[in-house]
């Protein structure tokens, strides 16, 4: 079992504060901030994925699914280096806010097809216990 959450919520002060703070994504700053949900690592396995999640059957909006694009490419190219099993930058929808009350979609890669799945398969590919 992973370690429990601290708090069990997110703050989202300093979130707020980024987005008083910082430049804004139109006019001459373009930059676009965005959060990135999980990152599982498999010490025992040498594995390593990241997920991002949706509730509501949310989707990621261009900045966010722009940014991840380039970041999956960085870290394809790291895990070869490092003979590290890169399982992907996956996306998970929830139909509401969790696997417990309703349906769930997992979309490989982020842009890949989407596929509705099980509880028990969101925590067979959780943890990492597939093939690419």
């Amino acid at each position: 079992m992973v370690r429990k959450e601290i708090t069990g919520k997110r703050d989202l002060t300093f979130s707020g504060w980024i987005r008083t703070n910082c430049k804004d994504s139109k006019g001459s700053g373009k930059l676009t901030v965005t959060d990135l949900d999980f990152i599982f690592r498999d010490y025992g396995s040498n594995k390593i994925q990241l997920i991002e999640s949706k509730i509501k059957k949310g989707s990621m909006n261009y900045g966010q699914s722009k940014t991840f694009e380039v970041l999956d490419k960085i870290i394809i190219e790291g895990c070869k280096k490092n003979n590290i099993d890169y399982k992907g930058f996956h996306l998970v929808r929830f139909e509401n806010f969790s696997p417990e009350d309703g349906k769930i979609f997992w979309v490989k890669n982020r842009v890949g097809i989407e596929e509705q799945i099980t509880k028990e398969e969101l925590i067979r590919r959780l943890n990492m216990d597939y093939e690419n």
